[in-house]
């Protein structure tokens, strides 16, 4: 690995959680939102499922633009509008208002979200690319664990609103590092117009292995956007009773996430499916623990779903890179779309099991995505 790749990692690492940082903030606060504006526990979880939303919504967009404009200028512009909406969200009087900021949140993160992975796929040999490919996965970790864990601290001490201001402070920061540091594509292949990106990007749709990555992204996220929006409602009330703070750091299972550069190589050794499998499984025993009712063993529990998701992600996303012959922004953003599509439906549509049935509503649905990615890992993946 050269010099100039191993600043073109740093960079997007850094730019990757300063700006993707911005869609997890929201779960470690929702019960003080449910206090603060006067909502549901469910209504509240909209924090989470509607910035998911419209980041998912938008990544159909820039993957296709980015196929014909390039990559880094939609990165590094989206980054910075990203501030705005990050920073305006301490005005929020109501909830209405709070979510529209949400979901122009979610319109600007998709742009980095959308790219880096094409960047990626274009701009590094293909010795490297699950390698660096679990590196930038890294980079996703550690925005989660920077959004939820350093997010809830910030709010529990002084307030959401001063966290806001803080992130928003960070989205400059990451743009303009990216703006300075991160070298234009060399390998950029552009498309012949807008019309022609968006033909290639629904080709896709008729490769058996791109649609089973999809199906396992959307099943994937689904789950784990599902479990980590309503623990917070699940410990905040007895018998665990934890506080915003204590809540936020049930996020440091996070640190499963170092597993991911290794995984990513090893899959480059033994091949995507096995890996796959294995966090699969991981997560399902991990899903399984949480019903134990032990603080510790629900900690235990969430530490081993994060563990399937991270050794799960670097060659779920390998596989779409190396599958998709062309158009790959496009390629990456359906993959993407697939995956966020799945949290944003996983934050809130699981609320209705959580009011019927509590925790064990939430432990089946999660349990059935699982086996829905399992099932399109060994049918489609082949």
């Amino acid at each position: 690995m050269n010099k100039k790749h191993i600043v073109q990692i740093i960079v997007l690492y850094i730019g990757t959680v300063f700006i993707i940082s911005n869609i997890h903030v929201a779960q470690p606060i929702l019960p003080m939102l449910t206090k603060d504006f006067n909502v549901s526990d469910q209504t509240a979880s909209l924090a989470v499922s509607i910035s998911i939303l419209f980041l998912s919504l938008t990544l159909l967009i820039y993957g296709p633009f980015s196929d014909f404009f390039g990559r880094k200028h939609i990165m590094v512009s989206t980054g910075f509008l990203l501030a705005i909406p990050t920073f305006l969200i301490v005005f929020s009087e109501n909830f209405d208002f709070f979510l529209l900021m949400r979901a122009l949140q979610g319109c600007f993160v998709s742009g980095m979200s959308a790219i880096a992975m094409a960047y990626i796929s274009e701009e590094f040999p293909w010795q490297l690319l699950g390698r660096v490919m679990g590196i930038y996965i890294l980079g996703m970790i550690t925005a989660g664990l920077t959004g939820r864990v350093l997010g809830g601290v910030i709010s529990g001490y002084f307030g959401w609103k001063a966290m806001f201001v803080f992130f928003s402070l960070l989205n400059m920061i990451g743009s303009f590092l990216m703006l300075i540091y991160l070298p234009s594509s060399k390998n950029f292949v552009k498309n012949l117009s807008i019309k022609e990106s968006f033909k290639g990007m629904f080709s896709h749709l008729k490769n058996r292995i791109l649609l089973g990555a999809f199906i396992i992204a959307f099943s994937l996220f689904f789950t784990f956007t599902c479990a980590f929006t309503y623990v917070s409602f699940y410990l905040s009330k007895p018998p665990f009773n934890l506080s915003t703070v204590k809540l936020s750091m049930i996020y440091f299972v996070y640190i499963a996430g170092l597993i991911s550069p290794f995984a990513g190589s090893y899959s480059n050794k033994v091949g995507r499916k096995p890996v796959i499998l294995l966090g699969l499984v991981t997560a399902i025993i991990g899903i399984s623990i949480t019903l134990i009712k032990s603080t510790i063993l629900v900690v235990i529990g969430l530490l081993f779903l994060c563990l399937g998701l991270f050794i799960t992600q670097p060659s779920a996303s390998s596989m779409v890179g190396e599958n998709a012959k062309s158009a790959k922004g496009s390629a990456t953003s359906l993959y993407l779309f697939s995956y966020y599509f799945g949290g944003s439906i996983g934050a809130y549509l699981p609320g209705y099991l959580w009011n019927l049935y509590g925790w064990h509503g939430i432990f089946l649905i999660s349990l059935i995505m699982i086996l829905v990615a399992i099932t399109s890992l060994l049918t489609l993946c082949k």
